[in-house]
């Protein structure tokens, strides 16, 4: 049975996107225990942060500056969407006030944009990229035609597999409703070009933005003052923008089936339309080197690592019903699990391609 090519729709709500950080860390009830030397307290305190609306670094400034602990305190293994429903783990140095917690949540627990708080516990480690494990996400897809809804419901309760091309999706390169330009804010930046850095940094609609409109100072000065994790953030997004390209050109080379060049508000994406493809392109190159930049010790350093260029992961359809927001249309309600770093927009997207195939592997 052939099926009309989807577009499926990701993010219609927040709440048709949820996160779910994974990550075990070695918490205890209290800051005495275990982890202490010599009677001494646990030096970190675990708290489990659940948002909507927000960016990771906009919740970080909010609970700081409302906490009263300096945001150099408060460090994560990871970035959440703000345009989604999340949770994710912050380990702040020392503890905060429970009062300071319960007036944080009273503030910002309800309304459009919402933030909460709760305390996990206490430990000996803080957090950075490297401790994550990933991410389970639960993500209802809309708009769909009754001729995919037929094919999900033929699939049943089984999951399946796919192996799907591993690019930086757009959200690394700006916020929701805004310019994806924080690639061109790295790319400048490494250019010196502070100028152009701060003119984009005032059009990118994030939190930094207003900041940046106000700010009456140099250029230069501006991204001196920021969170240096946010400017390392800037770097990132452009080597990301890099390495997206060094994945189009290298699946260019070992396809032998037509290619979907398309765009996504306004960055370029190569995907493959045969699955004989992504194979090509994963004996060719499991991984390809990529630059990093993280603040550490008072600087930002830059290292290099690998990214993978395809991801496996198991895809699980607990539910397909009529789409409420469009009707004649389908949405099915999908699980999956993905490792630290890769986007499940652009894993959903591409199963969604792979099912809408008729020459797709069953």
């Amino acid at each position: 049975m052939e099926h009309p090519v989807e577009h499926p729709v990701l993010k219609a709500h927040d709440t048709d996107f949820v996160v779910q950080e994974s990550l075990v860390l070695p918490a205890q009830d209290h800051q005495t225990g275990q982890y202490g030397k010599d009677g001494q307290e646990a030096p970190y305190q675990y708290l489990r942060l659940r948002k909507r609306g927000y960016t990771t670094f906009e919740a970080v400034e909010r609970i700081a500056a409302l906490c009263g602990v300096p945001a150099s305190d408060l460090s994560t293994a990871g970035l959440k969407d703000e345009d989604a429903v999340t949770e994710q783990h912050i380990a702040c140095r020392g503890a905060l006030a429970p009062e300071a917690v319960t007036e944080f949540n009273a503030r910002h627990a309800s309304g459009e944009r919402a933030m909460s708080l709760t305390v996990h516990g206490y430990g000996h480690l803080g957090l950075s990229a490297g401790h994550l494990e990933g991410n389970a996400f639960r993500i209802t897809v809309r708009g769909l035609s009754s001729g995919f809804a037929t094919a999900l419901d033929a699939l049943g309760e089984s999951a399946e597999n796919l192996f799907f091309v591993n690019y930086y999706d757009t959200q690394r390169f700006g916020v929701a409703g805004g310019p994806r330009t924080t690639h061109r804010i790295g790319g400048a930046l490494l250019e010196k070009d502070y100028g152009t850095a701060l003119a984009l940094v005032r059009e990118s609609r994030s939190s930094e933005a207003e900041q940046a409109r106000l700010f009456t100072g140099g250029a230069e000065d501006f991204f001196d003052r920021i969170d240096p994790r946010v400017r390392a953030f800037y770097l990132c997004a452009h080597a990301s923008h890099l390495w997206n390209g060094q994945l189009a050109a290298l699946l260019g080379e070992v396809s032998s089936h037509p290619l979907d060049e398309t765009f996504r508000e306004g960055i370029p994406y190569l995907f493959t339309t045969h699955g004989d493809d992504v194979l090509a392109l994963l004996q060719k190159a499991t991984s390809l080197p990529y630059d990093r930049y993280r603040w550490s010790d008072g600087q930002i350093r830059r290292t290099q690592g690998l990214r993978r260029t395809v991801v496996q992961t198991r895809v699980r359809v607990d539910r397909t019903s009529e789409d409420s927001d469009t009707p004649g249309r389908y949405a099915c309600e999908i699980a999956l699990f993905l490792p630290p770093g890769c986007y499940a927009t652009n894993a959903v997207s591409q199963w969604v391609a792979w099912i809408a195939r008729t020459d797709a592997p069953r």
